[in-house]
């Protein structure tokens, strides 16, 4: 028998996650995006120190199959939720979830809904005043999800963008 356990990210898990992370570039049609290594993940984490602040916290969705004499007991990484703290000066602390990813065979499954709920969880644990995310406009099954549980698109409502400087771009400000 199998079931689905969501839990805290281990240090042992960073592989699988680093995997799932290409799987979602792949999925988001931005292959050569990801460039972080596992020992990227293990620093940014803080699971290399206990003086090393996590500046991410994650979590991970297994399928457990229970164990019987025959057969022990195993876990495989089915998804994966990785998200940080923010500040908004209208409301103060907030979560923003950078990826929550399900592998194909398991979506349908209420997986992505658990891993949700689990990254809920841990903003109100956390006195977060807000949870906040980015979708591809492309990608309607994750609008469509996130509106389901009552997300409000803040483009539509409010005609917010999203504005980005990336490393080369900062550099150049620099030099002005």
């Amino acid at each position: 028998m199998a079931s689905v356990v969501v839990r805290k990210t281990e240090i042992n898990d960073l592989s699988n996650i680093i995997d799932m992370i290409q799987e979602l570039a792949d999925f988001e049609k931005m292959s050569n995006g990801p460039q972080l290594t596992l020992n990227d993940l293990i620093r940014e984490g803080g699971f290399d120190s206990p003086q090393h602040p996590a500046i991410f916290h994650s979590f991970i969705a297994e399928e457990v199959t229970t164990s019987s004499r025959d057969h022990p007991m195993t876990r495989k990484p089915i998804g994966y939720a990785i998200c940080f703290f923010s500040f908004s000066t209208w409301e103060g602390k907030s979560l923003f979830l950078e990826d929550l990813y399900v592998r194909p065979q398991f979506r349908k499954q209420k997986v992505g809904k658990k891993l949700f709920q689990e990254v809920v969880q841990f903003a109100r644990s956390t006195n977060c005043a807000r949870l906040d995310l980015h979708v591809l406009e492309w990608n309607t099954p994750a609008r469509d999800f996130y509106r389901n549980f009552g997300g409000v698109d803040l483009t539509e409502t409010e005609k917010w963008n999203l504005i980005r400087f990336d490393e080369k771009v900062m550099e150049n400000i620099l030099k002005l």
